[in-house]
């Protein structure tokens, strides 16, 4: 792959990632997040089944381990995070999912260090400190009042509370034992959640067909198509220039989302969302650099 078609999609990939957030919030208006979540896993499985045995077939049957880390990834992956996102989500602007979501690379490199021994360098704190003040801006809309009253919106503490999930996702990934191709991993943590997520979506939330939601379906397929298909386009382009400059593109999604918000679903950007957007991303950077 080319350097300049892995940055073309990498262009794809930010675009697809971020438009999930304005998007994301319109679906929510029609459906519910549980509906959302496995509508999109079960549309996902089983193409992504499709791909691995076609691009990655398989020298030997499935062990143990992999399906454990299918069952580990998927619960807290789509089940834990991603429908955890979408009820924070109901409650918040998708500018301040946005800014929020950015700063996950903290929730990882803190516990990744304690937990697997990753080095932490005074510049990879000093992103910690700054993406922690970042979120601080966000959640308080600029205001010190928020803070100290703690009057926080209670959407933007449940998408905070769904990076636990994302840490346990992450971290586990690197520690699990399967050494499947990443196409077979997601294809498998697609599957459990598919198993779990449509019995309890039928059973907690209200049916409603492509007929009557309309938006709500589009937006699932937006999800299980274009965003996995994203998924997918960003494990090549690691492959081809490795993960500090793919990472580093990826810096750019918080002021993709906050311009997509205004766009799509008119919300109002304030100078507080462009002070955490760019505190975020200096955060960011200096966290995912090596330590030295």
């Amino acid at each position: 792959m080319s350097e300049r078609r892995a940055y073309l999609l990498l262009l794809a990939v930010v675009l697809f990632w971020a438009g999930n957030f304005p998007l994301g919030k319109l679906a929510l208006e029609e459906l519910g997040p549980l509906t959302l979540t496995a509508g999109r896993a079960a549309i996902a499985a089983p193409v992504l089944v499709l791909v691995a045995r076609l691009t990655a077939p398989l020298a030997q049957p499935l062990a143990r381990r992999d399906y454990r880390a299918f069952v580990l990834l998927g619960l807290t992956g789509l089940v834990g995070n991603t429908t955890l996102w979408f009820w924070g989500l109901k409650h918040t602007t998708a500018l301040n999912a946005g800014i929020i979501g950015a700063s996950s690379p903290l929730f990882v490199a803190v516990p990744a260090a304690l937990l697997l021994g990753d080095p932490l360098s005074a510049r990879n704190w000093l992103g910690i400190g700054l993406t922690v003040v970042a979120v601080l801006v966000t959640v308080a809309k600029g205001s010190l009042d928020v803070l100290l009253t703690f009057s926080v919106n209670r959407g933007d503490l449940i998408i905070l509370a769904s990076q636990l999930f994302w840490v346990t996702y992450s971290l586990y990934s690197r520690a699990a034992a399967s050494a499947l191709p990443p196409i077979w991993v997601m294809a498998g943590a697609h599957v459990v959640s598919a198993i779990v997520l449509i019995p309890l979506a039928s059973a907690v939330e209200p049916w409603r067909s492509p007929q009557a939601a309309p938006l709500g379906w589009a937006v699932v397929l937006y999800g299980a198509v274009l965003v996995t298909l994203a998924h997918i386009w960003y494990y090549a382009v690691v492959r081809a220039i490795g993960p500090g400059r793919a990472t580093g593109f990826l810096n750019l999604m918080p002021f993709v989302v906050i311009g997509l918000a205004w766009l799509i679903v008119g919300e109002a950007v304030h100078a507080y969302h462009l002070v955490g957007a760019a505190m975020v991303i200096a955060g960011v950077f200096l966290v995912t650099r090596p330590a030295r």
